[in-house]
């Protein structure tokens, strides 16, 4: 496994926030974040530690971007909302560089990227579709630029 993000610093990463996490057991949800600094999460239904990852550093892009909305929000602010949250943290703990590093590593595919970092193969894929999709990034091309500037490919590059 290579960057794995430490479950204890994504709780201390909460904690630093101002946000009080305790379990609680939900019918439909992994996780609730109040605006007031709580965030509820009901630990049975997170089967790995990669999911609890994943939901950590989604919530904390809640807290950190002030994104709440209430349940019967309509399904276009909700997804707004939930966008902003998931890309602070494909920004804050997945730069491109990391992923670019992964890359060189010999990670290429979603799956083992997943494994890399840790995360479920679906928020990778999601992180990679947001990378490609919004940002414009070139996996390749990127790959490459780094290839040909010495000293500029990441760990185990080519």
């Amino acid at each position: 496994m290579g960057k794995t993000c430490d479950l204890g610093a994504l709780y201390d990463a909460l904690d630093s926030l101002g946000v009080d996490v305790f379990t609680c057991p939900f019918s439909a949800s992994q996780a609730l974040a109040h605006p007031d600094g709580y965030l509820a999460i009901d630990t049975a239904r997170l089967g790995t530690e990669a999911e609890e990852r994943a939901v950590l550093i989604h919530e904390e892009g809640h807290f950190a971007t002030g994104t709440f909305y209430q349940l019967d929000s309509p399904y276009t602010v909700r997804k707004h909302q939930e966008n902003v949250a998931s890309r602070y943290g494909y920004r804050k703990y997945f730069p491109l560089e990391e992923i670019l590093n992964a890359m060189d590593a010999g990670c290429l595919e979603s799956w083992q990227l997943a494994e890399y970092f840790g995360m479920p193969q679906a928020y990778i894929e999601e992180m990679l579709a947001y990378y490609v999709e919004s940002r414009g990034v070139d996996f390749e091309r990127e790959r490459a630029r780094r290839r040909s500037v010495p000293g500029l490919s990441g760990p185990g590059g080519d």
